[in-house]
Order: C-alpha cells, then sequence, then structure tokens
C-alpha cells in the first residue's frame, strides 16, 4: 500500500470518517486519495454504495424474510402482453469481475471524475480515493428520495464512467420517467439511453437503453424480491386468475419496456439490487439473483457498468459482455398498438416539430426486434 492509500485508510479506522473531509486545498491532492478516473478498475472494486437509512417517520418494515404486502400495482392482464418463462443468469458474478476487468483501465483515462458540461460524476465513496461529496439527500420518507439515491450515486457514476471508458456513448444520458398513473406513489423509473433531445432520424429512436425501476425498501422487501426472481412463469392473458404481487411486478416492467423499446432493465429498492433482461420478442425474460447493495465482489458500481457495456454492447464492443439468450419459437418482428399521448403529439417548441411527430410514431407502434 503507497503512503497516501495508508494514510486515507488510518483516517478512516482511527475516526471514522472519509479521509476526504480532512482535505486540505493548500496539499497535493495525491496526498490525500488518487482520483478515480486515474484507475477506474480499482476505483470500481472498492466503490461501496453508501447506506441509506430510512426515515424514522415510517412504519416499522416487515421482519427479514417476510413480504411486504403493500405493492398493489394497478396491473392487469393485457392480450398484447406475453411473458412465457423466466430464468435466472447462471454465473453472474463471475461475468461480471471478467467484463470490468478487462474493460476497466487501471491508467488515467479522461480529464475529471465529473462532468464539467452536464453535471454529475463519479460520486460512491471508495477507499483511498478523493472523491466529490455530493450534497446529504437526507433520509427518504418517499419515494422520491429513494430514487435521487439511486440516481446521485450509483447511476450517476456508471453513466460517468461508461462516457470515460466508451467515448461514443457521450450521447447515453441519464433521464428520469414520471408514472403518470396511479402508481407514481410506490414506483418509478428512469432509463439509461440516447438522450431524445439530440435524436434526429428515425433509426436512432430504437436504440437500445436500460430502464431502470425504482421502488421503496418499504414497499418492495427482500423477500418481496426474493420472489420476483424466483417467478418461473406468467400467467397466460386469457387466464381468470388474479395477478399476485410479483406477477403485478413483472407485468409493470414488461409494459415499461415494450412502451421504452428497451430489453434491458434493473429492478432496485436501492437496498436490494435485480439486473435482467428480455429476449428480442418479450417472451422470455433472464434476471440476476438479488444482489445487495453493499456486495463487494462484485460492488453494485461493477455490475452496474457490467450490465451497461452488455446493453450497448453492438455499438461499443466490450469483451466478455453478456449476450440475450436468442428463443427460436420468437417471431423476428412483432406490432403491438400503443395509445397516442398528447404529450407524444403536442409539443409548444415549433424547432422540434418533425422530431416531436417521429416521437408520435413510436408511441403508436412499438417495434419488437
Amino acid at each position: 500500500m503507497d503512503s497516501a492509500s495508508w494514510i486515507a485508510a488510518t483516517l478512516e479506522d482511527t475516526f471514522n470518517l472519509p479521509f476526504r473531509q480532512f482535505h486540505n486545498p493548500n496539499v497535493s491532492l495525491s496526498f490525500w486519495g488518487t482520483l478515480a478516473h486515474h484507475d477506474l478498475r480499482l476505483y470500481a472494486s472498492l466503490a461501496i454504495l453508501p447506506t441509506m437509512e430510512l426515515n424514522p417517520s415510517l412504519p416499522p418494515l416487515p421482519p427479514p424474510g417476510h413480504r411486504g404486502h403493500a405493492n398493489k400495482l394497478c396491473v392487469e392482464h393485457e392480450q398484447h402482453r406475453r411473458l412465457d418463462r423466466m430464468y435466472n443468469i447462471m454465473a453472474f458474478p463471475e461475468a461480471a469481475l471478467e467484463c470490468t476487468g478487462f474493460n476497466l483501465p487501471m491508467t488515467r483515462t479522461g480529464d475529471a471524475d465529473f462532468d464539467h458540461e452536464n453535471g454529475g460524476g463519479i460520486s460512491v465513496p471508495a477507499r483511498g480515493f478523493q472523491i466529490n461529496q455530493t450534497n446529504p439527500i437526507g433520509k427518504p420518507a418517499d419515494i422520491d428520495k429513494v430514487l435521487r439515491w439511486v440516481l446521485e450515486y450509483p447511476l450517476a457514476t456508471a453513466n460517468h464512467m461508461m462516457h470515460l471508458v466508451y467515448p461514443d456513448t457521450l450521447d447515453y444520458t441519464i433521464q428520469g420517467g414520471v408514472v403518470d398513473d396511479a402508481d407514481r406513489t410506490i414506483l418509478q423509473w428512469a432509463k439509461w439511453g440516447r438522450d431524445d433531445i439530440t435524436i434526429t432520424e428515425a433509426k436512432d429512436t430504437w436504440s437500445e437503453s436500460v430502464i431502470f425501476i425504482v421502488q421503496p425498501p418499504w414497499i418492495l422487501t427482500e423477500a418481496d424480491l426474493e420472489r420476483f426472481v424466483g417467478c418461473p412463469t406468467f400467467p397466460r392473458p386469457d387466464s381468470d386468475a388474479n395477478l399476485r404481487s410479483h406477477e403485478r411486478l413483472w407485468g409493470k416492467i414488461w409494459d415499461l419496456c415494450a412502451q421504452k423499446h428497451s430489453h434491458w432493465f434493473v429492478l432496485t429498492t436501492y437496498w436490494g439490487w435485480v439486473f435482467g433482461a428480455f429476449s428480442s420478442a418479450r417472451t422470455c425474460a433472464f434476471t440476476s439473483h438479488v444482489i445487495p447493495f453493499d456486495s463487494k465482489e462484485p460492488t453494485i458500481v461493477q455490475y452496474l457498468f457490467f450490465w451497461l457495456s452488455s446493453a450497448v454492447a453492438s455499438h461499443v464492443h466490450p469483451h466478455g459482455a453478456w449476450s440475450i439468450p436468442q428463443v427460436s419459437a420468437e417471431r423476428a418482428r412483432r406490432r403491438v398498438q400503443y395509445p397516442c399521448t398528447y404529450l407524444s403529439i403536442c409539443r409548444k417548441r415549433k424547432r422540434f416539430k418533425e422530431r416531436d411527430a417521429l416521437f408520435a410514431l413510436k408511441d403508436r407502434c412499438a417495434l419488437f426486434d
């Protein structure tokens, strides 16, 4: 261990505080810690997500191992939604370690740990590294703050790492979304993909993306997550049985990914993470096991870099990326009609008139590749 890392570790162990809080701007930065972009491979392996404590005003959570019974999503059977089988991805941690170990550089990459132009950047603390401190988010009492914890720590970090390692993804950004229905207080989503403002051609509207589905841990417990990843089948559209809680969640994720033209998703409560993907026609799904926020081998930062790299593998060609298995029974393409939304057609800014018309067509007809 070099002298800078030894001093940083001593400060943390002695005072139980991140060493960056002792930083004196008149002292050389290398004395206090390494910048993350100087060794992204080591940084990602040491970047453990900070602990998110809940607001004491919340009701007590169910005991460990118990389901919450509070995830009452408004999802019913739909004729267009066909999801036949769900599978668990084998050797998922090993695949993530291989991908990050090969693709994350150990030498300086880029100019900074933060994005001067768009804001955000590497924000997850790591021992021995000088990480810019973000404004405290506070203890969540609603889903909005949980979403902020997800966006401002792991997603902002993984997004900037992708930009540093793969410059071709600079137009891929984190775009927050709002569930404009009765579920908005228990489920929110965000998309990592091409920035809608930069889309000018029809082919760009179907670039691959990753949908992040966020639910509070008092709504989706660890037991609920385990039930979700352990679900092997989804009821047929003509079934008379009511959808159960984990099945409604599967239906919600299927609908969001179909509407946003994505095959890749991440489900998280911040405390727990599940990485998943749908087959070409979305008749099959594949998920990881439930991964805790403080996972160390790999870390959540490593898992995110692995999953984002895999989603855009056809664009950036990373070594060790995971590929969605092909399902022979699926048709190459099929069409599902979705109603146009008022917002997708009526826009105030006239200079985006052609782009908005393109979005209206995209909302009208979802193409399944």
